[in-house]
């Protein structure tokens, strides 16, 4: 099936969840298409009750059907005087039409309602699918695209199952009720007037594609609109530092230039719907009255049931004009809801294996197994590793960057799955158990802290939200945070800004250690947890690390040595590979790659050089 019927089905079917607002509001717009048919025929009866004053009440038509030879008079419905029939006739229209205008109202809610639920199970699955997906989807796609997809085209997803779709139930229900009543009141005029609606089906399908293709494209220019802010809103200090103000702008505005066009050729093709109807009823009403004018003079049609015609006939008009609108709005939410269910149909990379056990407390020993990993078809960034960490170890990894030492740490929460190999936790390999009984027992603290535009108290309590207000002080305090956090306007309840732009570097660094700390996860990661900070701020979370390092099995990462010298276990890597594994001055003693690494990291860099002349010294 093409994928744009196929994304439809998908489309409709994301619609049974709330199948009782659909049925209402199409059984509400099938009364409004009634009404709308009841409404044109009343216009016969008012039409003579004003023009004929002395009528009676037996010349009175409500209808009348020449080629069958029947007429249904207003005293066969009404056995009234002429005059209180005139005020039941207009009191009926009004009646009509405010039951119609309550139908149409409690119909468009109804279907209103439906769209909007929709679009709101449809974004909670798109967010939740992209949540689950491994670190390397997120290097492949960027922040902006993402955003972009999650808001504006499930905006342009909503457009089709909330405003079209209402729109179109008002419409195909109403059709079919005012085409009946053409064709009853004289099939023959109706079958000319509709001689001239195949002219216009090619058209407007052929304009429909091209709405879909140019909706698609212009999604992916608002995509890298998007990108362009997030970056520029995100690292505006450098901007404002290297005076990129202008060139930031200026490539902004090409890029906005290029949706801009993007839009205006597809509203080209969308604004010809209109007018191309508009040319379909104007030749349509000229061979109309030119034949009802050849009808009326033979006697097979009344001027009174004309212009019941001729109403009826532009309301009929009205629904296929503003279907066709709706055929090329939905073409255009088509092409927006292909990215969505892309998105949607991606598989996760790193998945759970059916009935997977949960991973039970650790012991004991983290190992990893001959280890592998490589991006999709890249080259490998780690290579065979082996290594065993004990519970209590501290395990430290360094090298130069490049050297896999984040990667390999990024493997045992399975922020993605290795290529080759193995790593268990006590004997269980990590792929056969439950993820979040994985991640549960380990605590991250990274170089870039994280943190989010919320109070001090829920960023910390972000692992453990049940902690009550003791255990969330009692982290604060290990991590050396009560006494600042203390000192903020709100305290624990102060929002601390996107990222935590509200307190310095050292603050940040010690909230994510509090949170870390409540967590209390046996395992944990360090990765470069110091790398960024002065001094004063380094000495603070260095207390800090120690405290949450107490008892626990660390994986440290840091550039410095100094920090690392105490640890149980320093493990070398270069290029992918474990080159040395040993204690730091057993390492030392062996003139290896860590000595390299430790003389190029503590080398007097205020000596002078020094200056060969060829003279002894």
């Amino acid at each position: 099936m093409p994928t744009p019927m196929r994304n439809l089905g998908r489309l409709f079917r994301t619609i049974r969840p709330h199948l009782g607002w659909l049925v209402t509001g199409g059984v509400l717009m099938v009364v409004v298409g009634v009404l709308e048919g009841a409404s044109a025929l009343l216009v016969r009866p008012l039409v003579q009750l004003v023009l004929e004053p002395g009528a009676t009440r037996q010349e009175i038509v409500l209808l009348e059907l020449p080629y069958l030879d029947r007429t249904y008079y207003l005293q066969d419905f009404v056995p009234l005087p002429v005059a209180t029939a005139g005020w039941l006739v207009v009191g009926t229209i009004v009646l009509v039409y405010s039951a119609k205008a309550l139908s149409e109202y409690l119909g468009e809610y109804s279907v209103h309602r439906l769209g909007h639920s929709v679009v709101m199970d449809l974004r909670n699955q798109l967010y939740a699918r992209t949540l689950r997906q491994s670190l390397s989807f997120f290097h492949r796609q960027t922040t902006g695209r993402l955003m972009s997809t999650a808001i504006n085209d499930v905006d342009r997803v909503q457009l089709a199952v909330s405003h079209v779709l209402t729109d179109f139930f008002r419409q195909a229900f109403t059709l079919p009720v005012l085409l009946v009543l053409v064709f009853v009141i004289d099939w023959r005029l109706a079958a000319v007037c509709f001689l001239t609606v195949p002219l216009i089906v090619v058209p407007v399908s052929q304009i429909g594609r091209r709405i879909r293709r140019l909706s698609r494209q212009a999604q992916e220019e608002l995509a890298g609109l998007s990108d362009a802010l997030q970056e520029t809103y995100s690292g505006v200090r450098i901007v404002q530092a290297f005076g990129s103000e202008d060139w930031e702008t200026a490539r902004f505005r090409d890029r906005a230039r290029r949706l801009f066009r993007t839009n205006l050729r597809w509203v080209r093709y969308y604004a010809l719907t209109s007018p191309l109807m508009e040319v379909l009823g104007a030749a349509t009403i000229g061979g109309l009255l030119l034949y009802a004018r050849q009808r009326i003079e033979t006697g097979a049609l009344t001027s009174a049931m004309m212009v019941v015609f001729v109403v009826a006939l532009i309301k009929v008009y009205q629904p296929l004009k503003r279907l066709a609108g709706i055929y090329s709005l939905f073409q255009q939410a088509l092409g927006a809801s292909e990215k969505v269910f892309e998105l949607l149909d991606r598989q996760e990379e790193v998945r759970e294996k059916p009935d997977a056990p949960d991973l039970p407390p650790f012991r004991d020993r983290i190992e990893f197994d001959r280890v592998s990993f490589a991006y999709d078809s890249g080259p490998g960034l780690l290579r065979d590793i082996s290594l065993v960490a004990r519970a209590g170890e501290v395990v430290a990894l360094v090298g130069l960057s490049g050297a896999g030492k984040t990667t390999l740490v990024n493997l045992l929460p399975r922020f993605f799955d290795a290529s080759g190999g193995s790593i268990r936790i006590d004997g269980h390999d990590i792929c056969d158990v439950r993820l979040a009984s994985l991640r549960a027992q380990i605590g991250i603290v990274t170089q870039e802290t994280v943190l989010f535009n919320d109070t001090a108290a829920a960023n910390i309590r972000y692992g453990r939200r049940a902690a009550s207000e003791k255990e969330l002080e009692r982290a604060a305090e290990a991590a050396l945070a009560h006494d600042f956090i203390g000192k903020l306007p709100q305290g624990y309840q102060t929002l601390i800004g996107e990222r935590g732009l509200r307190l310095s570097g050292g603050q940040r660094q010690r909230l994510a250690i509090a949170r870390a700390l409540l967590k209390d996860a046996p395992i944990l990661i360090l990765d470069e947890a110091t790398s960024e900070l002065d001094v004063e701020s380094d000495l603070l979370v260095q207390r800090a690390l120690a405290n949450l390092m107490q008892g626990r099995t660390v994986f440290v990462i840091a550039h410095r040595l100094s920090t690392i010298r105490r640890a149980d276990k320093i493990v070398v890597l270069e290029d992918g590979t474990i080159r040395e594994v040993g204690h730091h001055q057993e390492l030392l003693a062996r003139g290896g790659l860590y000595q390299r690494l430790y003389e190029l990291q503590f080398v007097d860099v205020d000596a002078p050089p020094r200056v060969e002349t060829g003279e002894p010294v």
